[in-house]
């Protein structure tokens, strides 16, 4: 039966003609040179081979055969024609199916690359994260030891201090274990105590050094005039 050929007979047909079909090109000029309108019976060429399967029996390609055959103006009885036109329709549909097969796993391994090298610089974040955190946990250790403080500090955590809420035993004052956790208020009244102590024993040392140079300076002061004393009185026997 030979089908229509108008645009809106075209746009009825079960196969609507794709843009950029792996088969256009081929079509195009094959169609043509076995007496039919390529506008017209391409559509249904490309709608089979977009629709059926690899497990497809062959049974649907051999009836749009006997459609093409039939409708043929040029070649209706010539049976090799279509038989090859079969062939090259297979052969285009099975090298086409390859490469999109090919094409889905190399975007696939794509994507899997990609999502490793996320994840990897993830990790990394989070580590370089989690070194920074740590540092900064040392850091702020190191600056709340009693001995790493300032004066000034010293003495707001005297008058201000709060109990440490550490439950480890404390030193107390005649060397043993204290039963109650030292504040940080008695910690640091007791760093500003040894500070004082400190600063009270070099005044000490210093005022002794003072009164032995003092001491040092009379004493030769006295021998210096006892000398010239005696120097006086032997200059006045001899005269």
């Amino acid at each position: 039966p030979q089908l229509g050929t108008t645009k809106q007979q075209r746009n009825d047909t079960p196969y609507a003609m794709s843009e950029d079909h792996y088969l256009d090109s081929y079509l195009s000029e094959i169609l043509p040179a076995l007496g039919l309108d390529d506008e017209t019976y391409a559509p249904y060429v490309t709608g089979y081979a977009d629709e059926n399967d690899d497990d497809d029996d062959g049974e649907s390609l051999d009836e749009l055969m006997e459609l093409l055959q039939a409708s043929s103006e040029s070649h209706g009885e010539d049976d090799a024609a279509w038989q090859s036109l079969r062939k090259e329709i297979l052969q285009r549909r099975e090298d086409h199916l390859s490469g999109e097969n090919v094409r889905k796993e190399l975007q696939a391994l794509e994507i899997q690359a990609t999502s490793h090298a996320n994840l990897q610089k993830e990790i990394e974040l989070a580590q370089q994260n989690a070194l920074e955190v740590e540092a900064r946990k040392k850091t702020e250790l190191e600056s709340n030891k009693l001995e790493n403080m300032s004066a000034d500090k010293i003495a707001l955590m005297s008058q201000y201090g709060y109990e440490d809420g550490n439950d480890d035993a404390e030193i107390g004052h005649d060397g043993g274990e204290s039963e109650e956790p030292m504040s940080n208020r008695d910690r640091a009244a007791a760093m500003s105590k040894q500070n004082d102590q400190k600063l009270k024993s070099a005044n000490t040392q210093t005022k002794q050094e003072a009164r032995q140079e003092t001491n040092k300076a009379k004493a030769d002061k006295n021998a210096k005039k006892e000398e010239r004393r005696k120097k006086a009185g032997k200059r006045e026997r001899q005269a």
